[in-house]
């Protein structure tokens, strides 16, 4: 509305214009007040008004004057007659009928419409509502091995009381310890552990979802277990403490993760009274903290909030197996209909984070990692009733677009940035949603943040004058249907979390729960041009990012991670005459048709149909300079290839300097090829350019008809590359940049790092890299380039939807390219595994952030050899069993931190590694002490393991083995690991299973005394790698020499309480002369009263209040060591060590004092310099073929590939295509090489990760 006021009489006679718009909500109006129109910014005002009320693009056609009131009225009437996106929820009563369960008859409503699906989906699914108004899906999957479940509940940390923030997250951990019928502490964890099974969960904004996965036989009884934590769970009294150490470690372990800062910030920095501004995590201070203040007991409050949101009306479950539909039913109605009934409890959320207090804002923020970010976050309305139109993802193709004419190939011409991306949230159903562009920029690119600002607006402009364009809405539309009928089977857990999750939309039909975030159901221009209209100047706030900001001071500090920033309003020419100039506007335009749309989507099938899919890839060729391997898609039948080349040379990574100049040239082409290759990234082809394990990769998957082309296209750019001065610079940067980025890792990535490079021959460290970066310049880059193509050996694999003659071509078209020499063997197969004496190793290293609050420590057991089938399975079984049991025990029980695991790490060849991982706020040396004591015990629980309990473990293991692969890009995955494995064990999967079939307990102990009891085992040998915060007390060299480790972990702890005191040779005396048969309690009484002795008598003048008190009336603190602390444990450890002989001193032959080594009191040696350690160590040797390798077609037909380059004039040309990174890494894949691998990476990578009960988005 536009109105006047005559509060200031000197403008009774002029009208003052208001503009208010009213939102959808209903419960506020936006305002905005001008002054009188002869104002000299009056007009520019008037037009920034009509922007902000989404009004209309073309300014020019109205006179903003008091006269021209009428237009303006009906203007803004329209305008808020068509605020926000129409909203229709969804029929779900429709075709919904009563039903009884086949076998108890229990009633449950099924729907019988029909379910949209995609037509490679060959799974059956019921969609179901239980009398208490749950909705679950089930889903038969004949084909798996492993079922799954997940539940979502739509309420998350938006329902948080506002002094209680974290509440929901915390409930999240509660909810698994324990319920009425099944009390046990941790039994729901061991059902799943002996079952191959697992669980997890997170807490986002709007909901909280738990899921697991398990074998399938076991599925009835995990989802039994499963449903009583919604029926009666009994949050007892016990775990609450315990916990919130759980919740809090996880939050100090993302103090310094800039993705996790930055998203606080953002949060932070919206509207104060919103929950989206609040902390979601939680840690001690917002829970127990707040509690006690207000006087609350936690407990009844998390048990309150559990009454009041969790009802089964906002529920969604969906449940995957391999049994029949009926049966699926039949559990779920059985299992679920006890969950209670509260009607519609999610939080209603009306108002909008983004508001006017925020809009128009700049927040300047210090990085922990040296980076330069800009986002640009808008306020949009809700968004998921256009999942069917998708106009934001419309907008997103263009916005991120790569290609000439893009906001990105204008920046990156400029050296300002180097990559964007935009994305949109619509975060509630009925709330809010947002819309974000953000750009990684350089620090020119930061300088010129403005004119970045203004290249932005002014492609949003030149979208908004073209109209939307429906030629490029169905290019989008012909991609997304071609996916999704194409589209690859997930793994279990993973669909069910996905489909659970995304279940509570109103806007949904039944028969789109599997198809409606895939496919884009029509062309809506005035959806998009609304959409385009809500990306205006006076519509957003800016964010910009970098560790030190020369035009603001960063003073204002976020609570919670410590955030410095600064918050000013933005400039009056940046939100209402944000314009570029006519020469900048012209470089920007919509893209070109994209020739890279899958036109030949047929599926060409084996000349001889098979029932059972063939194990190994067919050799086409093999020489001095190649091998070619062809695996034709004989079982998924789909339009999908990948292709992988290896391109072995001896100076990819032979010393740091190389290894730097391969990253960097990945770097350069890779971002070169952005351009150009933009379009095949949307049309579902992409690719990969990396390195590692002495050579380059190349990897192209996708729609198959056009990956040869695109190979062809990377390889030609690759081989040719020119650098350019420019852009070498700032990709010179950019790698050093991500280089020191990695000293902020967590503790545990830096422990993994640390111990490759002391595994690996050759093995670079971050000091050897940054060191390296010193001796990087353009002419030596240059020179590597010619040096990598000039003598090189090439591994190839072509797979999926091709013929053998297809493959032929490509691999004919791939060596016409390269035409390279040869290079021996020697030369480029120079990666090798340390074999490590036997003996006990420690090294400990200080964290590079001082910030961190957390320390990581990781035990590693050598134990059997990768090329002893049997050993290797063995260690499995084994590693299977001690995950659970050291998660329970290290975890749960001791609570010493927050990830916490086994896990295996995977060699080509050498010895096999059995890690045990922990990462928390216990200092190191402590934390390998639980763990020795840990391993133990642990035998003996071995040898209490029944017969059925080991068999159940060895045959879920088989089944996890034999779950069938997925996809094309799955089986490409496990062929290529045999391949460079150079091992070419195809059949290694067969072989494994055969032997875990014969494997018995009498094996598993005898396993374990062979290589994992320091007592027994002949060549014991272990390496602990310890990563301390620079927060605690950290022993040196000469302290490790002169005390046993169980007297550095009870110093520490007693540092780490606070006790500082008692020195350790203090402690050293007190244990020396304690006698070992007394309790621990009168130990620690004398403890304490030895601490107490050492204290020095004078109170300073600032703890004496100015009263009639005196020094003599303070009391003298009392410290009080309570029984079931770390500090007991340890002295526990301490006394029953105090008289142990020092069994490790003659495990190693060698005596390392002689490089500066020191060994401890019980004979392990400290590694202080690990070069020189790894110079004193033999190597494994190089793993050879289990086959001769018979290529299929006769050596002559390589003649003319083969001829000499030196007979050849002309040089390949460049070819104008250029590329993005693929989502899926195949140089990372490639990076995890090892010869079982591929065989275990289906079953195991989830096992092999340290365990995290939650993860907070």
């Amino acid at each position: 509305m536009v109105g006047t006021l005559d509060d200031d009489p000197a403008l009774a006679d002029i009208p003052t214009y208001v503009l208010a718009k009213y939102t959808s909500t209903g419960s506020r109006f936006r305002c905005w007040h001008f002054e009188h129109p002869m104002h000299g910014y009056f007009i520019e005002a008037v037009k920034a008004m009509l922007i902000l009320a989404l009004v209309c693009p073309n300014f020019d056609c109205f006179v903003p004057l008091p006269k021209e009131r009428e237009p303006i009225m009906k203007l803004l009437e329209e305008t808020i007659a068509t605020d926000g996106f129409e909203k229709y929820p969804a029929d779900w009563e429709t075709n919904f009928e009563s039903k009884l369960t086949v076998e108890s008859s229990l009633p449950y409503e099924e729907y019988t419409g029909p379910i949209e699906k995609s037509g490679n989906d060959q799974r059956q699914y019921r969609l179901v509502r239980l009398p208490n108004n749950l909705t679950a899906l089930c889903v038969q999957d004949a084909d798996t091995k492993v079922a799954a479940a997940s539940l979502s509940v739509n309420v998350g940390s938006s329902a948080n009381p506002i002094e209680l923030q974290g509440l929901a997250h915390f409930l999240e951990h509660m909810l698994f310890l324990g319920t009425e019928k099944y009390p046990k502490e941790g039994e729901y964890d061991a059902y799943l552990s002996k079952n191959s099974g697992k669980y997890n969960a997170y807490t986002s904004f709007i909901e909280t979802n738990y899921y697991f996965h398990i074998f399938n036989d076991a599925l009835e009884g995990a989802l039994d277990r499963f449903a009583q934590f919604f029926i009666s769970p009994l949050f007892n009294a016990d775990c609450v403490d315990r916990e919130l150490k759980a919740v809090d470690s996880e939050y100090k372990g993302n103090l310094q993760s800039d993705p996790r800062r930055t998203y606080q910030l953002v949060a932070r920095t919206a509207n104060s009274t919103h929950p989206f501004s609040w902390f979601p995590t939680g840690n001690t201070g917002s829970l127990k903290g707040a509690a006690e203040e207000l006087g609350l007991d936690l407990r009844e409050e998390l048990i309150k909030f559990y009454h009041k949101y969790y009802s089964a009306d906002i529920m969604r479950l969906v449940v995957v197996g391999n049994h029949s539909l009926d049966v699926l039913s039949e559990w779920v109605t059985s299992k679920f209909s006890a969950i209670k009934s509260k009607g519609i409890t999610k939080p209603m959320i009306n108002e909008h984070p983004i508001d006017k207090t925020v809009l128009g804002k700049v927040v300047h923020y210090k990085t922990v990692c040296e980076m330069y970010e800009l986002k640009l976050q808008f306020a949009l309305p809700e968004l998921k009733s256009t999942y069917g139109a998708k106009p934001f993802a419309f907008i997103n193709a263009l916005i991120s677009h790569r290609e000439a004419g893009s906001i990105y190939s204008l920046l990156s011409k400029n050296g300002w940035a180097t990559a964007i991306s935009a994305y949109s949230s619509g975060m509630c159903d009925d709330g809010f949603g947002t819309y974000t562009i953000d750009i990684a920029a350089t620090p020119e690119g930061l300088e010129n943040y403005e004119a970045i600002v203004n290249i932005i607006f002014g492609y949003i402009k030149m979208l908004v004058e073209s109209g939307p364009q429906e030629w490029y809405y169905q290019e989008l539309a012909q991609i997304s249907k071609a996916k999704f009928d194409f589209k690859d089977k997930e793994e279990a857990e993973n669909y069910a979390r996905s489909l659970s999750s995304c279940g509570h939309s109103q806007y949904v039909p039944p028969h789109e729960i599997l198809s409606h975030g895939s496919l884009f159901t029509g062309f809506n221009a005035d959806l998009i041009s609304k959409g385009l209209r809500y990306l205006n100047p006076g519509n957003y706030r800016l964010f910009i990012g970098a560790q030190e900001h020369k035009a603001v001071e960063c003073k204002l500090e976020e609570k919670h991670y410590s955030i410095l920033h600064h918050v000013a309003d933005l400039p009056l020419h940046m939100i209402s005459d944000v314009k570029c100039s006519r020469s900048v506007a012209k470089m920007l335009h919509l893209p070109g048709r994209n020739k890279f749309l899958p036109e030949n989507l047929s599926v060409t099938k084996p000349a001889t149909p098979t029932d059972t899919p063939a194990l190994e890839p067919v050799l086409l060729r093999k020489n001095d300079k190649f091998e070619v391997w062809f695996k034709q898609d004989d079982q998924f039948f789909t339009p999908h290839g990948h292709i992988g080349i290896a391109i072995s040379s001896e100076s990819v990574d032979s010393s740091p300097v190389n290894h730097l100049l391969s990253t960097l040239l990945c770097e350069l082409v890779s971002a070169e090829l952005q351009e150009q290759l933009f379009s095949a990234l949307l049309a579902n082809s992409n690719f990969s350019i990396g390195h590692g394990m002495g050579s380059i990769t190349v990897g192209v998957s996708g729609f198959s008809s056009g990956l040869p082309l695109l190979l062809k296209t990377v390889l030609q750019k690759l081989k040719t590359f020119k650098v350019d001065a420019q852009q070498f610079s700032i990709y010179l940067a950019k790698v050093e940049r991500n280089l020191q980025s990695k000293r902020q890792d967590n503790p545990m990535q830096c422990l993994y790092k640390l111990l490759n490079a002391v595994n690996a021959v050759p093995g670079f460290d971050q000091d050897m890299l940054e060191e390296a970066l010193k001796g990087i310049t353009l002419d030596g880059l240059q020179a590597h380039i010619e040096s990598l193509f000039s003598k090189a050996y090439v591994k190839m694999l072509v797979s999926g939807n091709y013929t053998q003659e297809v493959a032929l071509d490509t691999s004919n078209q791939v060596f016409d390219i390269l035409q390279h020499q040869p290079v021996p063997e020697f030369l480029i197969n120079t990666h090798r595994t340390l074999n490590i004496e036997s003996g006990y190793y420690i090294q400990n290293v200080p964290i590079s952030d001082q910030k961190c609050l957390n320390s990581a420590a990781v035990c590693v057991f050598y134990c059997g050899s990768v090329d002893d089938t049997r050993d290797a399975v063995t260690l499995r079984v084994l590693r299977h069993l001690v995950h659970s049991a050291c998660f329970a025990q290290l975890r749960t029980s001791e609570q010493l931190g927050y990830r916490v695991g086994a896990r295996l790490d995977y060699n080509k060849s050498g010895k096999e590694m059995l890690m045990i991982v922990l990462e928390g706020e216990s200092n190191p040396v402590y934390v390998t002490r639980r763990i020795n004591e840990f391993i133990r015990q642990y035998r003996q629980k071995l040898q209490e393991l029944t017969a059925e309990e080991f068999e159940s473990s060895v045959q879920s293991l088989i089944s996890l083995m034999q779950e069938k692969l997925k996809s094309i890009d799955d089986e490409f995955d496990r062929l290529w690991a045999h391949i460079n494995s150079n091992k070419y064990k195809f059949d290694a999967l067969d072989k494994d299973v055969e032997h875990l079939k014969q494997l018995s307990k009498n094996d598993l102990l005898a396993f374990w005394d062979k290589y994992m009891s320091e007592d027994t085992a002949q060549g014991y040998t272990r390496l602990d790698m310890q990563m301390w915060s620079t927060k605690i007390w950290q022993p040196t060299a000469d302290e490790f020499e002169m005390y046993p480790s169980t007297m550095l972990a009870l110093y520490g702890c007693l540092r780490s309480a606070g006790h500082t005191g008692l020195t350790i040779a203090d402690v050293q005396s007190f244990v020396s002369s304690a006698d070992a048969s007394s309790s621990i309690e009168s130990l620690l009484a004398e403890l304490s009263e030895l601490y107490l002795s050492k204290q020095a008598p004078s109170v300073s003048s600032e703890t004496v209040e100015v009263t009639n008190t005196t020094v003599s009336d303070v009391e003298e603190p009392r410290i009080v060591f309570e029984s079931s602390s770390k500090i007991a444990t340890a002295l526990q450890m301490t006394i029953s060590a105090a008289n142990e002989a020092p069994r490790f001193a003659t495990l190693s032959k060698t005596n390392f004092a002689n490089i500066d080594m020191k060994q401890s009191p019980e004979g392990i040696w400290l590694i202080n310099d690990y070069t020189q350690f790894k110079s004193t160590q033999a190597l494994h040797g190089l793993p050879i073929p289990v086959r001769k390798l018979n290529p299929a077609i006769p050596e002559p037909v390589l003649t003319e590939v083969e001829k000499p380059a030196e007979t050849t004039d002309e040089k390949p040309q460049p070819s104008t295509n250029k590329s993005v990174d693929a989502p899926r890494s195949f140089s990372n894949a490639y990076g995890m090489i090892s010869g079982r691998l591929g065989l275990w990476r289906q079953a195991w990578k989830k096992h092999d990760q340290p365990t995290t009960t939650t993860s907070s988005k």
